[in-house]
């Protein structure tokens, strides 16, 4: 087996388990003395009923004393099983007395048979180091057993021999018992050890691999926080260059409209309110353009008081609109038309979209601006004519 180290701080290997790892292995250390309850008992009730067949057809008649001492034991150790596999209570007690029950029926079958009572003290012996390699219970219970099984092998074998012990020496009995109860006890602390240690491991393990999971899935989101922090504008919490580069590249073949937009006399309105207000302007610029633009269309800013939307699959009366969309809310907002700004906007559309060239498409909108800004500002023109301004239109 191996042994579970973990560095402490001093560089040294220690053990350095959480108290969930620790509680974890008790519960699975219980665990596994349940199941071998279980099956040990299974087990032994099969050498129960071949060692019972084997009687009958070797001594017959005589025999039926062990028999029934078997059947009993067999009884004992179901009934054992199956309340250890349903019952709450700690299995310990029931381990206990499941083994003294094999053992003294054990010594029982050697007084009271036929055969001397050597193969009975291998048998006991055999019992004794068993439990030591297979059963992880606290070792205070098995020193408990194994002082209980030891205790009984001196009471029947010192205080009442019988001639059934033929040839064999008591004192050798003992001896043999006391090397397994000896070996029993220095394997069974071994074993426990380190299984206890491979799982306080296996649940470190499992416990540092969710955090680690936990702190990658945080990563991720952190990353995916940045990614999209970076690629927006940190006045307007638009999209900026980079977003606006990506974008293009992605439209590539595609239809496409562009509406660019521009603050009115923005330079003016720096130089008598300040940059501060500015940038109050230009944040609540970017407020609008998210209320207004849709879902599906995307909003940049192009650079200083410059926006530029793309809008996928977009036709000229679309974007049109949505252009004097924004145009009217920037003139009627309670903030940047208090303020007294306006924004013009120049249309154009694409049919097919050439991303490795586009500033075929924005030079055209670009030039509608133009034209929005000779003819007076705050209104829209599109690529080869003029949308007049919603209060114009009203007018007219």
């Amino acid at each position: 087996m191996v042994m579970a180290s973990w560095p402490d701080s001093r560089g040294r290997p220690g053990r350095t388990s959480s108290v969930e790892s620790q509680r974890r292995t008790d519960v699975a250390l219980r665990l596994a003395v349940r199941r071998a309850v279980r099956l040990g008992a299974l087990l032994l009730v099969g050498v129960f009923v071949l060692d019972s067949v084997l009687d009958v057809a070797e001594f017959g008649r005589a025999a039926m004393p062990r028999v029934w001492v078997d059947v009993a034991v067999s009884l004992v150790m179901i009934t054992i099983a199956r309340q250890v596999g349903r019952a709450r209570w700690t299995p310990e007690p029931a381990v206990l007395t499941a083994l003294l029950l094999v053992f003294a029926s054990t010594i029982v079958q050697g007084r009271i048979g036929a055969q001397a009572v050597g193969p009975s003290v291998a048998y006991m012996a055999t019992l004794m180091v068993a439990t030591g390699l297979v059963l992880p219970w606290d070792p205070r219970w098995h020193i408990g057993w194994l002082a209980a099984a030891s205790g009984l092998s001196a009471a029947v074998v010192l205080v009442a021999p019988t001639p059934s012990f033929g040839a064999v020496d008591p004192a050798g009995v003992m001896l043999s018992i006391g090397a397994a109860a000896l070996a029993s006890g220095v394997g069974q602390l071994v074993v426990r050890r380190q299984l206890r240690a491979m799982l306080e491991q296996r649940f470190e393990l499992r416990r540092v691999s969710r955090y680690v999971k936990q702190q990658d899935a945080r990563v991720d989101a952190l990353n995916r926080e940045l990614t999209r922090t970076a690629r927006l504008d940190t006045v307007t919490g638009i999209g900026n260059r980079r977003a606006l580069d990506e974008a293009l590249a992605a439209l590539a073949g595609r239809r496409l409209a562009a509406v660019l937009l521009d603050l009115d006399h923005f330079k003016a309105f720096n130089d008598r309110n300040g940059h501060l207000s500015g940038d109050a302007a230009l944040t609540r610029i970017g407020e609008i353009l998210r209320a207004v633009v849709r879902g599906h269309d995307l909003v940049f800013r192009y650079g200083g008081e410059e926006f530029l939307i793309l809008l996928p699959g977009g036709d000229l009366s679309g974007a049109t609109s949505l252009a004097e969309r924004v145009r009217s809310a920037v003139e009627k907002d309670e903030r940047t038309g208090t303020w007294g700004l306006t924004m013009s906007a120049g249309v154009a559309v694409a049919d097919r979209f050439n991303s490795a060239n586009p500033t075929q498409l924005l030079r055209r909108a670009d030039n509608a601006l133009y034209q929005a800004k000779r003819l007076g500002r705050n209104r829209v023109a599109v690529d080869g004519g003029i949308a007049s301004p919603a209060s114009e239109m009203a007018a007219s």
